[in-house]
């Protein structure tokens, strides 16, 4: 119930903020202005924009069916859809994307799961799609330095706390997935905690015990897995950086959109990696009021100031709010779609 309360508040949140953000943006500037320079837009480029969305969703699908199927596990193509979509939604709602892969287990275990083997996909998952996100700042760094550090301190800042907050969680999360001490030090750490607070017995707390070392038995054959057919992981890889890429691209076709030419288009490319970067910095659910300010920021550099809130409020509203519409539509059919199977049996 608890759980339940605290996912409602921050979903109350994220709509705080971005109602609180559009009510800004459409004080300043005009709605109606807004609406026509959309109207002036080369259509064909927002419907590339708009597939690029969809091709995100695909990759990311593909590689967690991809995933499973190395594990022995077969689930289809909408499942891992849905799945991939819960994460999204979630992640989004969730102060610093925390809530979207606990939710997703969540689903994994209704249908049938094992906790041990969704939470090494999962972590898996976390650190490819970071590490993509590492190395595409980076070379965007190299290739461009004065373009992306020329926009003030605080964009720097947050861009440079952002690349190393990815770094950590790829090298904790690899610690989970890869360290034999860890995961149960953790684990036990938990169960000596709810023992303490007498809410577990003596009996519940050793049976627990015994538990985590069969648990761990398999979640670290899963591990071994992955360390002994590296293709399995390159592969992975591959998809999730395709993934990434897909997104990142929705950023072009919105600028060819305005029919402009001035940005080296690579540019335009590795800017938007760095408003990803410099947003993971930022605790607010789904980088809402950030994401819209950095990107502001950086429009106002690559369209012009008489452009840049148009621009920007259409790549963040395909690249993040339909995202998310998306996402909370197939999170709702497959909640219901699980209880429907669930009332059956």
């Amino acid at each position: 119930m608890k759980k339940i309360r605290r996912y409602f508040l921050s979903i109350g949140v994220f709509v705080i903020l971005f109602f609180a953000t559009f009510l800004y943006i459409f004080k300043q500037y005009s709605f109606q202005e807004f609406l026509n320079t959309i109207a002036s837009c080369n259509k064909g480029y927002i419907l590339c924009a708009f597939f690029m969305l969809l091709i995100y969703l695909a990759f990311g699908s593909q590689f967690m069916k991809k995933l499973f199927q190395a594990f022995g596990i077969n689930i289809s193509f909408f499942q891992s859809l849905c799945y991939n979509c819960i994460e999204i939604y979630f992640s989004a709602v969730t102060p610093s994307s925390t809530g979207g892969q606990p939710v997703e287990a969540y689903y994994m275990s209704k249908d049938s799961i094992p906790y041990r083997k969704s939470t090494v996909v999962i972590l898996l998952n976390t650190i490819l799609y970071k590490s993509a996100i590492v190395i595409l700042g980076i070379i965007g760094m190299l290739l461009f330095p004065k373009l992306i550090f020329q926009n003030g301190w605080l964009f720097t800042t947050l861009m440079l706390g952002g690349l190393l907050i990815n770094i950590f969680v790829i090298f904790f999360f690899s610690c989970l997935i890869y360290s034999k001490n860890l995961p149960p030090k953790i684990l036990n750490a938990g169960i000596n905690l709810l023992s303490f607070l007498h809410l577990l017995t003596k009996e519940q707390k050793a049976k627990k015990q015994a538990e985590i070392e069969n648990v761990m038995k398999d979640y670290h054959a899963c591990a071994e897995f992955t360390k002994s057919h590296p293709e399995v992981i390159g592969k992975s890889f591959l998809l999730i950086l395709l993934q990434r890429i897909s997104l990142f691209l929705i950023s072009i076709f919105i600028y060819k959109s305005f029919g402009l030419s001035d940005y080296n288009l690579l540019a335009i490319f590795f800017l938007q990696v760095a408003i990803t970067q410099a947003t993971d910095c930022v605790p607010f659910p789904g980088g809402v009021m950030a994401g819209e300010s950095l990107t502001f920021q950086i429009n106002n550099l690559i369209y012009g100031s008489s452009l840049a809130c148009s621009s920007m409020l259409l790549l963040r509203g395909i690249g993040f709010y339909i995202l998310v519409l998306i996402s909370s539509i197939l999170f709702v059919i497959y909640h219901f779609k699980t209880l429907r199977k669930k009332s059956s049996i």
